[in-house]
């Protein structure tokens, strides 16, 4: 169980409250500071995404990665996210602008996390463009080659769009 030591640095960061007492961001409150690491991590992939460099997105997730984003299945695996990111890179829209509000990016041992929001613009066509924020949250474990990302959830704000019906 490769992923119990990971659970346990993470449940040492969120059992530290005292009991009863409010839940705050250390962050938010301007006691901790967000790990460089991360952001460093965070700003290469942006990079990565507005770059449509496929195989160095791909590189920042481990072997056994889930990549979970909005209205779609759970991804397992690197093949499968980097089909995705694949098909984002390739797909009709392009993303042309990308940046991160980190509320809270931790190191605790072998395991990180990063929570925060996001903004991205997307070009939709000649002359459109999509405007998206939203919300994610990662979860990295240590390897040989230095932090992954294990888990990756985000969530836009925009209202879902609903199902095309095609007339007949």
């Amino acid at each position: 169980m490769h992923r119990l030591p990971m659970i346990l640095s993470l449940l040492s960061i969120f059992s530290s409250a005292t009991p009863g007492a409010p839940v705050t961001s250390a962050v938010a409150a301007g006691i901790l500071q967000n790990d460089p690491s991360i952001v460093e991590g965070s700003d290469a992939y942006l990079k990565a995404v507005l770059a449509c460099d496929v195989p160095a997105i791909a590189a920042m997730f481990d072997e056994d990665a889930r990549l979970m984003p909005p209205n779609q299945s759970l991804l397992h695996g690197k093949k499968d996210i980097e089909g995705f990111y694949a098909s984002l890179c390739h797909g009709p829209a392009k993303v042309t602008a990308f940046t991160f509000n980190h509320i809270e990016a931790r190191v605790a041992g072998d395991a990180a996390y990063d929570v925060g929001t996001y903004k991205m613009v997307l070009a939709a066509g000649p002359g459109q463009t999509v405007e998206d924020n939203g919300k994610y949250s990662v979860i990295l474990r240590r390897d040989a080659d230095g932090l992954k990302i294990a888990y990756l959830i985000f969530n836009t704000d925009l209202p879902q769009q609903p199902p095309r019906v095609d007339a007949k």
